[in-house]
């Protein structure tokens, strides 16, 4: 398998097929990132194809320091956040109707288990939501993309005890908020 630099030196010599492979080996991760922080396919697919077209755009400034996936890494979290906090995407979050949301249940489980599913994931949306931006941030890139501690603190430019303290109150966080919903809901 090719290395990250060797495909990064062929696309600055314009090899479009190294271009390619770049962005097949690395769209699901992108895509996952930003599934973590707007919840919505076509907003996801979009993010990710920017972040892409950035990357190319951009490309020259990858000093290598880091490794690539660190570096894209960050800017999908940045990309996507900045959107959200644009309001360019359609909607931050959908409804739990299931419309836009995608269900990975077996066709023969009933339908109260499929609401049920609907709605956890809502709730967990919605919990994942509500964290403060930095605990989003590493959440989403340790739980979404199952990024070492110390891999995601290289992303964010963290120490890594200031990533385990943000995963730590994440998890509180979101504990707190899901049981909090969970007594609203009955």
């Amino acid at each position: 398998m090719q290395q990250d630099q060797d495909i990064i030196a062929n696309i600055r010599r314009g090899d479009k097929q190294a271009y390619r492979l770049l962005v097949e080996r690395y769209q699901q991760k992108v895509f996952q990132t930003c599934m973590g922080f707007v919840h919505h396919e076509e907003d996801a697919a979009d993010l990710t194809q920017e972040i892409f077209i950035k990357v190319y755009e951009k490309l020259d400034a990858f000093r290598g320091k880091a490794a690539f996936s660190t570096w894209l890494y960050r800017m999908a979290v940045n990309h996507s956040l900045n959107a959200v906090r644009k309001n360019k995407l359609k909607a931050y979050f959908r409804g739990s109707d299931g419309s836009d949301v995608p269900d990975q249940v077996d066709e023969d489980q009933e339908a109260d288990g499929q609401l049920r599913q609907k709605e956890d994931r809502a709730l967990l949306r919605k919990a994942l939501g509500a964290l403060p931006a930095s605990q989003r941030k590493a959440f989403v890139l340790s739980y979404y993309q199952d990024l070492s501690n110390k891999e995601v603190a290289e992303v964010l430019q963290l120490k890594l005890k200031a990533v385990e303290s943000l995963l730590y109150r994440a998890r509180q966080n979101m504990k707190s908020a899901l049981i909090r919903m969970s007594d609203e809901k009955g």
